[in-house]
């Protein structure tokens, strides 16, 4: 055996010493963390980045804000907006991402090899039982190594399949979710630019009528002191004007913070200016109105509901989920080959190429199989179930919504009464007090009411908006169309306009939810042979005394009675194999005709009455008396 010298092994010692202790060194910092504070500077930095895209630069408002304006700017530069769009972008670069899951492993590695001595070796005679005595090796002392090798799991591969699908239905789910995010803002900005035109309408008379009152104040403080009245009246006419007072102050503390949230639903930053265009005084002509059905507005909510659609998605995902975990119950099959290339001189061949394919499969999880599939559906379940208590809220929504809106519209018209009610009761006292039959207080008092019935007025009439784009939002209509064509202020407010016009065609032009589920239910009978029998059998005899209900146009219908059956019809028509009979609600006074329709026409026939048809299916000669059937054959 080779001896090394004393001097290599003292190198060899220091470097293993050197290198235990910068592995100890890097260990002891790695155990030695604490808890970092956010520093002045840190914070500092947060708000001036924060602020920075707070404040960015809008477009200018031109002039007066308009609710359609105010929409829009909401739809651009709301914040809230703006983290769902980007939570759709994050959710596309996952789907981006998960794409590359299901491609083969491609993997390149290089590498140095290196050792302080030869890598020898004796062998032994298995015959002898004896050593060879002779140290023989087959390795280089030093070596470089590369490899390029191709992996590809077949099992993985269909499980990144569906992971990349859970993915693509993620990213619907992300704009499910920004729809419902603008629908409630656009809602809050209806109800806010409302509650401002009304603020901006009553806070300038409330300032000098608050004047007005201070006077008479002072000048009740004066009848006081000089005793020109008595007491007791003097002090309840100055109790009456506090109480009046007071009470406009809490009107101006209601309606003071209205323009506020509106600039900040718009987007705009905190304490920007801005002017809104105040229209006429609200009359019960200007109460928005619903023409569409509750019914229509049913059908639509459940076709269209943010909520409903995502839990829609949802069940695509948990699906998938389910097909993955069964597929990782089965064997992985892996394929793969490579190049290789090794630097050790005693190879025959330094660059070889290696190929092969490999079965596993743990056998343990077939234990699981059973629990797992168990799990899987329990979890698409819970899913339709709640999809379907979240349809049955939808209705609610809807229904409650539209009773709200009602009851609102009522109160509105009763509040706008009493409004021009008390304007006229003030053109009294002020003409009285003009001809000195009347005091200040009661003019104030008069002034006061119909500064409170407009008020009331105003805030009911935007209660009714808010109510009305309720009735929107518990429907799932999108105040915007489906492709909006720029994303300018003047764009948008377009789009707005013309998706609050027309979102009542776009409802209203839906199947009401009776008719909605008709054709479900038609089709989705199956038909049983034996009830079906006799159920034509049953129908014969009272059939033939009933008078003949009228089918539609393109329905192939005959009323089956007990006469004979001429045999040339049936001859001529090219009848199918079966027909479907369908059994029309018998009424208290008569008795309608069974009726024989081909299938062609079964939906049709089923759509004609109000309630869900039952349809079966019976053989042709069935329909045919006895005696048709023998001259038949």
């Amino acid at each position: 055996m080779t001896c090394l010298p004393p001097t290599f092994r003292a190198r060899s010692t220091m470097a293993c010493a050197t290198v235990a202790l910068l592995a100890a060194s890097l260990l002891a910092s790695g155990c030695s963390l604490s808890p970092q504070p956010l520093t002045s500077e840190e914070n500092l930095s947060r708000v001036r980045a924060d602020m920075a895209v707070v404040m960015s630069p809008q477009e200018p408002i031109a002039g007066p804000v308009t609710m359609h304006e105010a929409m829009a700017r909401a739809i651009k530069y709301n914040l809230d907006e703006r983290v769902k769009l980007m939570e759709m972008a994050v959710a596309n670069q996952q789907l981006d991402l998960s794409r590359f899951d299901m491609l083969p492993r491609v993997v390149a590695g290089a590498g140095y090899t290196g050792r302080n001595n030869e890598a020898g070796s004796e062998s032994l005679n298995l015959a002898t039982g004896r050593r060879t005595g002779e140290s023989t090796t087959a390795t280089d002392r030093n070596r470089r190594t590369a490899d390029l090798g191709f992996t590809w799991n077949i099992l993985d591969f269909g499980v990144s399949y569906l992971r990349a699908r859970q993915n693509a239905n993620l990213v619907l789910v992300a704009d499910e979710r920004r729809r419902r995010v603008v629908q409630g803002i656009l809602q809050d900005v209806r109800t806010a630019y409302w509650r401002a035109v009304a603020a901006e309408r009553l806070l300038k008379r409330i300032e000098p009528l608050e004047k007005r009152i201070e006077v008479a104040r002072k000048n009740a403080g004066a009848l006081e002191t000089q005793r020109v009245q008595a007491p007791l009246q003097t002090l309840t006419y100055q109790r009456s004007l506090v109480d009046t007072l007071r009470q406009l102050q809490t009107l101006r503390r209601e309606l003071v913070a209205a323009k506020s949230q509106l600039g900040a639903l718009m987007g705009l930053p905190p304490g920007e200016s801005f002017t809104l265009a105040i229209p006429a005084e609200a009359t019960v002509k200007d109460a928005p109105g619903i023409a569409t059905p509750v019914e229509a507005l049913e059908s639509y909510a459940l076709l269209n509901r943010p909520e409903l659609v995502e839990e829609t998605y949802n069940a695509r995902i948990t699906a998938d989920e389910t097909r993955r975990a069964l597929l990782k119950l089965l064997p992985g099959i892996d394929l793969n080959a490579g190049l290789h290339y090794d630097s050790n001189s005693f190879l025959l061949n330094q660059q070889w190429a290696d190929y092969g394919a490999r079965l596993s499969w743990n056998i343990l999880n077939l234990a699981s199989a059973w629990d797992t599939q168990s799990y899987s559906k329990a979890q698409e379940e819970l899913v339709a179930f709640r999809r379907q208590a979240l349809s049955v809220a939808v209705l609610s929504q809807v229904r409650v919504a539209m009773v709200q809106y009602r009851e609102l519209a009522q109160e509105f018209a009763l509040t706008a009464d009493q409004a021009a009610i008390d304007q006229r009761i003030r053109q009294q006292y002020v003409n009285s007090s003009t001809v000195g039959q009347q005091g200040d207080l009661g003019v104030i008092q008069a002034e006061v009411s119909v500064l409170v019935s407009d008020l009331r007025r105003d805030l009911v009439f935007a209660d009714l908006q808010n109510a009305y784009a309720r009735v929107m939002v518990s429907a799932g209509v999108d105040p915007l169309p489906e492709a909006v064509p720029a994303q300018d202020m003047a764009t948008l407010r377009r789009a707005v306009a013309d998706g609050l016009a027309s979102w009542e065609q776009r409802a209203g032009g839906t199947a009401r939810l009776p008719d909605l589920l008709t054709p479900a239910a038609t089709t989705s009978e199956k038909p049983a042979p034996a009830p079906e029998k006799a159920t034509v059998e049953k129908a014969g005899a009272p059939v033939a005394q009933a008078p003949e209900a009228k089918a539609p146009a393109e329905t192939i219908s005959a009323v089956v009675t007990p006469a004979p059956v001429e045999k040339a019809p049936l001859e001529k028509a090219a009848a199918p194999e079966t027909v479907t009979v369908a059994s029309l609600p018998v009424t208290a006074t008569s008795a309608l005709p069974m009726r024989a329709s081909y299938n062609a026409s079964a939906s049709a026939s089923a759509s004609a009455s109000a309630q869900p048809v039952k349809v079966y299916t019976v053989p042709l000669a069935a329909l045919a008396p006895a005696s048709a059937s023998r001259a038949a054959r």
